[in-house]
This record gives C-alpha cells, structure tokens and sequence, in this order.
C-alpha cells in the first residue's frame, strides 16, 4: 500500500477532525467555570482527540458490514486496513489518551474513561435507536467534555446542569442529519434511524425543526447565564447556517446532498462551541 493511501486511510478511520467540536467544549468548560489554564487546555486538548479518535475507530469496526453496502470504499469494508490493525490502532490511541490526561489529573483521566464508555455504547447498542443515538452523540460530543471542562474547576451547579440541557435539549435532532446518507443500508441492516422510521420526507421536517429550535430559545443561556454579547451574536450566525441548511434537506433529503449538508454541519457545532469560549 502506498504510504499515502495508508495515511489516508488512517484518518479515515480515526477522524480526528470531528474531535474538534468536543475539544472546544472541553476548553469552554474550563471557561465557564472562571478558569484558563494553558496545560489543561494542551493536554486535554491531546486526550480529546485520542479519545474521540479511540471510539472512532470502534465504530468503524463495528460498522463493517453497513459500510459494504452504504459507503464500500471505507478502508476497512473496502479491505485496505485490515481488522487487527484497526483493534491495535485503537488500543495505542487509548493509551495514548490516558498518559495525555495523566498530565493534568488522575480525575481527568477517569472522566475520560467515561467518555470512552459512551462512545462504546453508541457504537454498540443506541447507534441502532434512533432517538437513543441521538442523545449519545450529543452526550459525547458536546456535553459529556463541557461537564469536564467544567468540573475539574468548578464543583456541579445550576450554571453548567442549564448549559449542559440547553446543549443536549437543541441538538438532538440536529444530529439526525448523519441518518439521511446511510438510509438503505441502515434498513437492510435493521437500524432503527429516523429516516427508516418515518420516512425521508417526514423526518428531513422533523430534523429541519430541531435545526431551527435554538433561534426560539438562544437567549435562555445568554440572559440566565450573564453570558456575553459575543456569545448571542455568534451563536446567531451559527443558527442562520443551520437553518439554511435545514432548508436545504427539507428541499432535497437525497443521500448525496445529506453527505455534503453533514460534512459542512459540523463547522457550525464548531462555531457554536466558539461561542460557548466567549461566556
């Protein structure tokens, strides 16, 4: 295998450019909580990504047998990184992302213990669920490295319990975007997604809602919370977006155009998470 294609295929399978969502919650915990520390916000950074990239991995073990009929030319249904490679590669990121978060705390390194149980969870068991799927992804994503963020410097309070719901309350359905690429080979495999549930043309609406939600309510965090002005005004560029985009699969639910609307969706978390940075 050329090196090149083996790097390639590396990063497919570990995606570690979809950590950086849950990086940045990480840091705007730390944030919220009053705090700035350049080494955690390194080293946590660094267990981030390794254990985003940990369960990435997993996934993609697990969905081997969709991957041959949803998207064959994922390396390892396509054969190009084999199983044994993919199960050490995810061993050496796990370990990996334990000496990271060793650096800061041994609290930090069992909270990212639970991170990595999450994301086993969903790749073994509410992936299949729909609205369970849902609400691990936004646990994992977004709410689970905020809490931390939060907690290892600031003890649990109604601050971080109403950022947390308002985070896990608005996102829900915007993470059913993924569902609409996956849609035949999620019914011949018996994924029960909102898509294969409903059907396309009633779900794109249902999740074209969810993507419109936090417009109605984005003010909650920022008059409750005190957060700052660059908070709101960031975060409505974010829901303009998402609307857009939302309008856009309600126009055209096509597996093709979904693929392109989820590739670009996760810009907007990550500018969500940016504002989140300026509480």
């Amino acid at each position: 295998m050329a090196k090149d294609g083996f790097i390639a295929d590396v990063i497919s399978i570990t995606m570690p450019n979809r950590s950086f969502t849950a990086c940045l919650a990480l840091v705007a915990g730390m944030l919220m909580a009053g705090h700035f520390d350049p080494v955690f916000i390194v080293f946590g950074v660094l267990t981030c990504i390794c254990v985003y990239c940990t369960y990435a991995v997993f996934n993609n073990i697990c969905d081997v047998e969709g991957d041959k009929i949803n998207d064959p030319q994922r390396p390892l249904a396509r054969g190009s990184l084999s199983l044994r490679f993919a199960w050490t590669l995810m061993a050496t990121l796990a370990v990996a992302g334990v000496i990271f978060s060793l650096v800061v705390s041994w609290v930090f390194a069992l909270s990212n213990v639970l991170y990595v149980f999450f994301g086993v969870i969903y790749s073994k068991f509410t992936k299949s669920m729909g609205m369970l799927s849902y609400m691990t992804l936004v646990t994992t994503h977004i709410v689970t490295p905020m809490m931390i963020g939060y907690l290892l410097f600031h003890p649990l309070d109604a601050k971080i319990l109403f950022a947390a719901a308002f985070m896990f309350v608005t996102e829900i359905f915007a993470f059913s975007i993924k569902d609409y690429k996956d849609v035949e080979g999620d019914r011949k495999t018996g994924m029960k997604t909102l898509p294969v549930q409903i059907g396309v043309e009633e779900a794109a609406r249902i999740t074209f809602i969810g993507l419109c939600l936090p417009i109605a309510v984005v003010w909650l965090p920022w008059k409750i919370l005190d957060l700052s002005n660059a908070f709101l005004v960031i975060y409505l560029i974010a829901i303009a977006i998402r609307i857009s985009f939302g309008a856009r699969l309600l126009a055209n639910p096509s597996p093709d155009n979904a693929k392109v609307i989820l590739n670009n969706f996760r810009l907007v978390l990550l500018i969500q998470m940016i504002a989140w940075c300026f509480c």
